[in-house]
């Protein structure tokens, strides 16, 4: 295993060369600061920590250092067998579950590049050199029920996926819950539709918006976020994806 310190912890992952790159930029503290700012100020030893795409264990295990307990969901296998190896090699209690977060029964899940491991697997778009394995899901009121604590806090990062679970949005128990950490990925469902780049994005913004308003009862704390993600998508000519912090009112 390799021990990685960032942001003050130390988290031991397998030892993979192809993540060389990406353990420097998390060493070096360039690698989304802001979750790691968010995820100590929500989280402590009264509080479940609920990880909604794991991926490579870099923020629940992290979190784990300090949360009561975390729970962890990916449906990627690849990234589930990373997380599963480092479990034994690192502090804090955490349960892993091989699952994708959908009211569905059963999920087709996309890899990209050719195979599983990616941060970027989805559910919502295919890529022609990628594989599809069927996933199981599991749902927020679910999740819910598994946490020890009163206190939750959420971080849900699911690929372009978020645009179809706003129902799932909507069961996060508002009297629990301190905060709500998203990613949103507009550039995923922009390009799950068809037809004129115009109508894409007009339709993406439309869905944008039901997405944010399915945490009502919470208060977005960062529409900054929002409003940055908007010029550089204008500038650049190109939808680009935004992190948002719902928090309890």
């Amino acid at each position: 295993m390799r021990a990685i310190t960032y942001f003050q912890r130390t988290v031991y992952f397998p030892d993979k060369p192809e993540k060389v790159r990406f353990f420097g930029r998390l060493q070096s503290g360039q690698w989304e600061p802001g979750t790691f700012r968010n995820i100590a100020r929500f989280v402590d030893g009264k509080t479940t920590y609920i990880d909604i795409g794991g991926w490579i264990g870099v923020t629940p295990y992290w979190a784990a250092q300090t949360a009561d307990n975390v729970i962890v969901v990916e449906p990627d296998p690849v990234c589930f067998g990373i997380l599963t190896e480092m479990k034994g090699a690192n502090t804090g209690e955490v349960k892993l579950v091989n699952a994708a977060l959908s009211q569905d029964e059963c999920l087709v899940l996309n890899s990209v590049g050719g195979g599983f491991g990616s941060s970027e697997t989805s559910a919502l778009i295919a890529d022609d050199t990628g594989m599809s394995i069927e996933a199981k899901t599991i749902t927020i009121p679910e999740l819910q029920a598994m946490a020890r604590t009163e206190r939750l806090c959420l971080k849900i990062d699911i690929e372009g996926y978020e645009y179809k679970v706003l129902d799932q949005f909507r069961a996060i128990d508002r009297k629990r819950t301190a905060g709500v950490l998203r990613a949103v990925h507009p550039q995923i469902l922009a390009a799950s539709f068809s037809g004129p780049a115009v109508l894409r994005v007009i339709r993406t913004a439309a869905a944008t918006f039901r997405l944010i308003r399915s945490l009502r009862g919470f208060r977005l704390e960062n529409p900054s976020a929002l409003w940055g993600a908007i010029r550089k998508s204008v500038s650049k000519g190109e939808l680009r994806g935004f992190d948002l912090l719902f928090v309890a009112r």
